[in-house]
């Protein structure tokens, strides 16, 4: 149970996962990446700070 301060939300097939801290979607990303969710991930990155 991480406590992360990030908004996710579900455009078309995709999840979008935004956040204040460039810090916070990192971690987001690490910890998506340490399980198996059975499915392939994909990160991409849109905007850039």
């Amino acid at each position: 149970n991480a406590k992360l301060k990030v908004q996710a939300t579900v455009q078309e097939n995709q999840l979008r996962v935004t956040a204040k801290s460039r810090d916070d979607l990192q971690a987001a990303i690490r910890l998506l990446k340490e399980n198996d969710f059975g499915l392939p991930l994909q990160f991409v990155n849109y905007r850039t700070f």
